[in-house]
């Protein structure tokens, strides 16, 4: 058993960018990520990939079903990766287009997407590029690809001290721990999806919360050696509702709890709701809306009244040629 736990699976990582300068910052996060994994983080492995080359989407290019030979070998390193890492600026609100491009080559039949783990970081100005990851977020909706919730990396580039050196590298000490974070996250999330037993002390440095982990931990299944584990589908773990973070899993007998406490509140709900609606109230509504509708009428029969006496004393005044000051 501590022979199997100590063999970690190695995960690749599929590494985008959606910015095409050579000095983009978003590159930047990219490299330094390559550089953990070779000097910190064990079990991934990062293939970045040049998305420049790639022609903008016309399915006229797509000749008896096959794509250019460009478009065919993007598809192919994105097909045979864990996952996906995007590292994207936001234009305009929202995602850009190099990346967007890129992203409609990957998704055209078969989508090479379908049930792998992302994370998405950016580096931006003013909110560090949070409305495109969101944007980002959507499209993963149609395409089936599942973004890590949590951590969250955006980064103002342009605030101070200063985050990145004149040739675009990370060289904030607080951004580099929180990009570490999220290589953890995101390798302890697809090895959730597959169906890989990950151990937890190892596999990431963040502290267990208190109740939130059984002491006996889950019963997941190993890896076989050469293959990573069933698609993700078959995970029931996923259904359950647990979080991407490594340490938020919830194990099934507190999932049990949550559901116990979530239709005891229904079950009190209904029957306030019950309560409101019986005969007796029913009846009571319909009294006082009875006496609503003769008070009404009262004050209406009252009020004509009152305009006609005020008619009658206009009448007067006029027959003895005295203005008239009522109006």
């Amino acid at each position: 058993m501590e022979a199997m736990a100590a063999a970690k699976p190695v995960i690749k990582v599929a590494a985008l960018c959606g910015s095409l300068r050579e000095g983009s910052y978003n590159r930047g996060l990219l490299r330094y990520a390559m550089e953990l994994t070779k000097e910190e983080i064990d079990g991934i492995q990062i293939d970045y990939i040049d998305i420049s080359p790639l022609p903008m989407l016309n399915t006229d290019l797509e000749v008896d079903g096959k794509y250019p030979p460009v478009v065919e070998a993007f598809r192919q390193r994105i097909l045979v990766a864990d996952s996906i890492l995007f590292a994207s600026p936001e234009y305009n609100y929202s995602v850009t287009g190099p990346l967007k491009n890129a992203i409609d080559w990957a998704s055209r039949s078969p989508n090479v997407f379908a049930n792998k783990a992302a994370a998405i970081v950016s580096v931006a100005g003013s909110l560090g590029g949070a409305r495109a990851q969101y944007h980002y977020r959507q499209i993963g909706v149609y395409l089936d690809l599942h973004f890590i919730n949590k951590p969250e990396f955006f980064l103002n580039a342009y605030e101070s001290p200063a985050k990145f050196d004149s040739d675009g590298n990370l060289i904030d000490p607080a951004s580099k721990k929180r990009m570490k974070k999220v290589l953890l996250a995101l390798q302890a999330f697809t090895l959730q999806l597959q169906g890989c037993n990950v151990n937890l002390s190892t596999t990431s440095e963040f502290p267990r919360r208190t109740g939130r982990l059984s002491e006996e931990g889950h019963g997941l299944i190993p890896c076989a050696e050469g293959s990573l584990a069933p698609p993700f589908p078959a995970s029931t773990r996923y259904k359950l509702g647990r979080t991407s973070e490594t340490y938020d899993w919830y194990d099934l007998e507190t999932c049990n709890n949550e559901r116990s406490v979530l239709s005891q509140f229904q079950d009190e709900h209904f029957r306030l709701k019950n309560k409101r609606y019986t005969p007796n109230a029913r009846e009571r509504m319909y009294k006082f809306g009875l006496v609503a509708s003769w008070v009404f009428f009262l004050v209406v029969i009252m009020l004509n009244y009152r305009v006609s006496s005020i008619e009658d004393a206009c009448c007067k005044r006029n027959v003895f040629s005295r203005s008239l000051d009522l109006w």
